[in-house]
Parts: C-alpha cells; structure tokens; sequence
C-alpha cells in the first residue's frame, strides 16, 4: 500500500498553524508516527489556549476553576472539555420573552469574535436573531434539533465554516492505493443534497459553505431535497412540545405571538412538502439520470427518499462511479432491513462507508474505513473519560468511556468539549488497523449516553423531522 511518510509534511509549518491539519489529504493524515503527531497537537493546544484564554470568556473562568494557566502537556486539554451542554446554557426565558439582546451577550461568552456591535433589536424570533448574527458579525451560528427540549447554539465563524467544508472534501478521497473515489468532485460535479436548502442547522449550513467555496456562489449547480428552509423556532417549539408531553404537560406549552404569527406559512411550507419531493425526483431524473453526480446526505433523508423514490419508478438514477457521502447513523428511525439495496437501486451506485462527525468541532469527519473502523482525524486530539467519576482514562492500548475532544481546527472558540457518545478507543500502540492507516480509531458501535441512560442531546446534523411535523400540527390546533 503507498503511503505518505510524515516525514513528507512540514511539520513545523503545521505547529504554526495546526488548522492545516484539516487540509492534508486522507494518506498524510493518516501516515503520521504517533510521537511526530502528538508533538504537533502539543503546540496547537498550547497555541490555542495562549490566543483565547484571554478573549473567550466561558474559557477563562473555566481555566481560573482548574487552576490552569498554561498547556503543558496533551493531558491538560482533558481539564478543559467543555460540556456539550454549554452550548444550550442559556435562560430559557430569553428565548420565550425574545430577548435576544441577552442571547447574543450569552453567545459572547462562548466566542472571540466581537458581537458588542450585533444590534437585536426587532428580533422577534430565533431565526430572525441568527440572520441578524450572519449579517452584522463573522459568525455563522448552527443549532441543534432541541430533542431534549432546548436548541443547542455552537458559534462557528466563518473561519471554521471554511474548515469544515475542507475536511468534508478531504473525507471522500480514499487512503493510499485503496479502490474507490480520490476526486471528491465538489466544483466539477452537480451536487444532489437530499436536505434543507436553506436554514442554520449543520446541513443547509453546510450546504451554503459548499456553493460558496466549491461553485462559485452558482445555486443551480446544487438540487436541494427541499428548497426551503427549516425553521430553528420550529425546531425549539417542537422539542418544548417533546418535553411537554412527556411530563403530562403538552397543552399549557406557550408559543410566542411571533411564530403564532408565522403560522400561516409554516403550514402553507408543510403542505408543499410533497410537490417538493415530486420535483426532486423529476429533476434528478430528467436532468441527471445516467450522469456522474456527487451525492450528500445524512442516513435518514436517503433512505427515505431512495424507498419512497423506489415506489414511485424512479430507480438506477445516476452513473456508478458517482461519489456519495452519508454522514450519520438511523437518529432513531427505523428502516426496512434491505435499505442499503434499496439505497442502491434507487441511485445506481454502490453505498457508501458512513461516516462520523460532530457540529461542535471545525471538521470531525471521517469515513469508515474497509475493516469497519473510524479513525480520528489528526486536527482532533481524543479523551476518554469514565463516565461516573469524569476520570481520564490512559492514552493507550483499548479504552472504553466518553469520548472527548480537543479540535486544534477552531481559530475563535475553544474547541474542547465532551460529547455524548461511549465509545471504544484502540489507540493504536497495540493492535493497529489492518486498514494501512496509522493512529487511534474507533472500535465497535458508538452509542448514545442518552440512549443507554437517558438525557441530554448531542448536537446532531439530521434534526428531527418527525417531531416538528407534530410541533405544526400543534399550531395549528389553535384558534386565531
């Protein structure tokens, strides 16, 4: 198998400026000797820290708690994990009573680009508050699903939006001589999106990212599942509905006379739903059928729209080769056992390795690789932390816990942060991947604390369909 040495990368050049990592291709990311790599995340650690303690204010009081006041070694990143749920550490009431004056000097804490001069004024719903946030500052907010009952708010700028997009494109290449696509075909190739166009979760953001960096700002190179936008105030009224009933308290859920207002729209938006996906199917299959096409997506929108695709006719879309990207597991749906064929039937191209990443880092996208493994992408430095006594568990051999995260990739926030997922680590000193590729990766099924425990959300790039249909059905239950 060729590889790239490590020795071939300027490592100096990647202590200077660590968020190069997310640039490197597939083989040199996973080329480097473990000892040249952690001395690269060392100084993008230290590097991080001496450039944001000062100006991001959640990370200064949390350093002040730990006593810390430099970055020694990799071990001190695990004193500064940020809950994931820092990231929804607002008042609630500021959401319900639109004070988004207050929200955008919460989100000041958690950034070190400058919002004092983001004016909120007339914001009366969350999705007015985060275009206001786009227009007037550098950040590029995305939002949770809220399934817990309350959106999460990661602070992005636009620095880190480009860095995603370049881990998304460096994701799809394969390792070494591997078979499969190297050309990850953004700009060359259409794009069929099976989501949101517009919106601020991770997928229309992401999306935005794409047509901007990749296509030249051409919105006709790029077919939307849905060319409309999925509503954050939706998405907050729905997991408040989730919550409500499950607490036996569903009908004294308050909605704030702006979405009240909105509520003749959200309904018109639903009823085009299915005119919409008629179209995509026409499109994709009038414009592109037998063409080599570059298709995205997270698993449940595929699946869904490739079975429902099938029912209709509509199957062998696209050429072969096409390169296809699916981020992300089932999100709880449930799919007929076959899906994977039926995914094949419907685009005519093989299904592709999943992959797995996460909102609250600049680029965490990785491709499961041919034995079955996801491996950490060198701009991540991963923890492991038991999850009754938040001890860190050692940096070798094969660990279980929650899996933590230091992403040396995010220039305006910090990107330490614990996520919501156990996980098995193989470190790599022990038993490496008969894959070829070199450092840490994941060992078995990820799991969902939430799931196996009960609780929080993690930031998901899906969102949750599901629930803000029976959140517009609740709309429109009430009297005008």
């Amino acid at each position: 198998m060729n590889t790239a040495a490590s020795g071939a990368v300027d490592r100096d050049a990647l202590k200077a400026a660590p968020h190069r990592l997310i640039e490197l291709s597939v083989t040199e990311k996973f080329s480097f000797e473990r000892d040249d790599l952690e001395d690269i995340q060392l100084a993008g650690l230290k590097k991080r820290f001496a450039e944001l303690s000062g100006r991001v204010a959640v990370l200064r009081r949390f350093a002040e708690d730990q006593n810390l006041s430099g970055i020694r070694t990799l071990e001190d990143g695990a004193l500064l994990l940020f809950p994931h749920t820092f990231y929804k550490s607002y008042p609630s009431s500021a959401i319900e009573t639109c004070r988004f004056d207050a929200m955008t000097r919460w989100l000041g804490t958690l950034t070190a680009v400058d919002l004092s001069r983001v004016d909120a004024t007339g914001c009366a719903t969350i999705d007015d508050w985060i275009d206001r946030l786009d227009a007037q500052s550098d950040l590029r907010v995305r939002h949770s699903s809220g399934t817990s009952g309350k959106l999460s708010f990661v602070p992005l700028s636009t620095i880190e939006s480009h860095s995603a997009i370049m881990g998304m494109k460096r994701a799809m290449q394969g390792f070494g001589d591997e078979p499969g696509t190297h050309d990850s075909g953004f700009g060359t190739l259409p794009l069929i999106a099976f989501g949101y166009r517009h919106g601020t979760q991770s997928f229309p953001r992401s999306i935005d990212a794409i047509i901007r960096e990749f296509y030249a700002g051409d919105e006709s190179r790029v077919v939307c599942l849905n060319p409309g936008r999925v509503s954050a105030d939706l998405a907050s009224l729905a997991g408040r509905l989730e919550g409500a009933q499950a607490r036996g308290a569903r009908s004294r859920t308050q909605i704030s006379a702006a979405l009240l207002a909105r509520r003749e729209q959200l309904l018109r938006e639903q009823a085009e739903a299915p005119r919409h996906l008629q179209n995509f199917y026409d499109t994709i299959a009038t414009r592109y059928r037998g063409e080599r096409v570059l298709l995205q997506g997270v698993t449940p929108p595929v699946v869904e729209t490739a079975v429902e695709g099938l029912k209709r006719g509509f199957e062998r879309l696209f050429a072969p080769d096409s390169p296809f990207f699916i981020a992300g597991g089932a999100k709880g749906r449930a799919f007929p056992a076959d899906y994977r064929e039926q995914v094949e039937r419907f685009t005519n191209v093989p299904f592709p390795p999943t992959g797995y990443g996460m909102s609250e880092a600049a680029s965490a996208i990785t491709r499961m690789c041919p034995r079955g493994h996801y491996h950490i992408v060198p701009n991540l430095i991963p923890y492991l932390l038991d999850p009754d006594t938040g001890a860190v568990l050692p940096r070798r051999g094969t660990q279980t816990g929650r899996l933590g995260i230091f992403d040396v990739g995010c220039q305006t926030r910090w990107g330490g942060f614990l996520t919501g997922d156990e996980i098995t680590l193989n470190w790599g000193d022990a038993a490496p991947c008969g894959c070829g590729r070199k450092g840490t990766f994941i060992d078995g099924e990820i799991r969902r604390y939430s799931e196996l425990r009960g609780g929080d959300d993690k930031i998901t790039c899906a969102g949750a369909p599901g629930i803000q249909d029976r959140a517009l059905q609740f709309i429109a239950g009430i009297a005008d």
